[in-house]
């Protein structure tokens, strides 16, 4: 019985593995033909290949050539190294490396880089003092400055410095003043009203006597005869000596209800007329508000502009306060200014000193001048469109149109 069930499970696999399996006679004949279509495709190249013609080369005639050519090649080649530019013959000579020139660098072997590095380190104010001080040259190799070393003379030695000497005190006579002596005055003196000849026919020093008169003069009073002893150099004993015969004026107390309390009036200064373009360092000094300083720095402004072309400009001076330049422009009056720039003929190192012209303007000018020729007028300028027609307005009454003469 139980093999009857394993047979009977044989069959019924053998019936699953038909079913998946099986193919038809048209599917058996379409799987026959897709195989020897891909044989096919994938032997094409080498059939190819089987039937393709090689053409054969003759390189007989190219071997031929190339023997022909050897020989020659390797006398091109000595020829060419035998043809080199060989390095100029050297001739060193000594030299001073403060005088020498091109040639004489040259000869002790220096590239010419390094001979034109030195030479303008000469022409910039540069001097060797040494022969170490060549080291400090940009380029200049130890074999280098051991080359040129033995050729390096110095035909004028700089000056070395002196050793200091100690100070030598030599004594000398000490000057004594002469021994002073007071006469008495003929009569009685006030010393704040007394002249100055009669003080020095008293005996009393001339520095003394200047002394005194100087205090006076700054307003200074003795209201008694010791106040004299407060003057430097003044001794109590000339005081003591002259003191019978001084007698000092007093002054009246003023009665303090009489004082005016009230204020003065402040009168205030009238400027003088000046003229802006004439007025020198002194004139400028006799308006309001303007002293040393301020004098100085508009007579600058206007040296740089070449005058002033309106009153106006007053106010352009820096530092000048508001209120000084309100007071003083009644009194300003205007004359032609005193220097142009001419426009055809100036730099542009030139042209940008002028306080109203900037560096990129006048570089502008001056590559337009030099592409189309000099400028006749203002209307030259105003084709330039790297200049405002405000710009050009303001610099036009400072421009001459001269043209250079041949």
């Amino acid at each position: 019985m139980k093999f009857l069930n394993n047979f009977y499970k044989k069959i019924q696999m053998k019936n699953l593995m038909s079913d998946y399996f099986y193919f038809t006679k048209r599917e058996r004949n379409g799987l026959l033909v897709l195989v020897a279509i891909s044989l096919l495709v994938l032997s094409l190249p080498a059939i190819a290949r089987k039937f393709q013609a090689v053409e054969k080369y003759d390189f007989e005639e190219y071997k031929q050539v190339l023997a022909a050519a050897s020989p020659d090649t390797k006398n091109t080649q000595e020829s060419t190294q035998k043809n080199m530019i060989r390095p100029a013959v050297l001739n060193p000579q000594p030299i001073d490396p403060n005088t020498a020139d091109k040639d004489g660098f040259l000869n002790l072997g220096l590239s010419p880089k390094l001979v034109n590095t030195i030479i303008n380190y000469r022409n910039k104010g540069g001097k060797f003092y040494k022969a170490e001080s060549l080291k400090k040259i940009y380029g200049m190799t130890d074999a280098d400055y051991q080359r040129i070393l033995p050729y390096l003379i110095f035909k004028d030695p700089p000056k070395q410095k002196q050793p200091r000497t100690a100070a030598v005190v030599v004594s000398q006579p000490i000057v004594t003043s002469p021994e002073v002596v007071i006469q008495n005055p003929d009569q009685k003196f006030d010393p704040n009203t007394v002249a100055k000849e009669a003080l020095i026919s008293f005996g009393l020093p001339e520095n003394i006597v200047n002394r005194m008169i100087k205090f006076r003069n700054a307003g200074g009073k003795f209201a008694e005869p010791a106040d004299l002893e407060n003057v430097y150099g003044m001794k109590a004993v000339w005081v003591e000596q002259l003191m019978p015969w001084m007698e000092i004026a007093k002054r009246e107390k003023i009665d303090p209800s009489k004082i005016n309390l009230r204020k003065k009036k402040i009168v205030k200064k009238e400027n003088p007329i000046t003229d802006i373009n004439t007025a020198d360092y002194e004139d400028w000094q006799n308006l309001t508000g303007i002293g040393p300083y301020y004098a100085d720095k508009i007579m600058s402004y206007r040296e740089k502009l070449g005058g002033f072309i309106s009153v106006d400009q007053i106010m352009e001076t820096r530092g000048l306060p508001d209120s000084v330049k309100q007071s003083i422009l009644p009194a300003l009056r205007l004359s032609e200014i005193f220097r142009k720039l001419n426009i055809n003929t100036a730099s542009t190192k030139q042209m940008a000193t002028h306080p109203y012209i900037t560096w990129k303007q006048a570089n502008a000018i001056y590559n337009y001048r030099k592409q189309h020729g000099p400028f006749k007028s203002k209307a030259d300028l105003e084709k330039m469109l790297a200049l405002t027609p405000a710009f050009i307005n303001r610099i036009n009454p400072y421009l001459n149109f001269t043209e250079l003469e041949n």
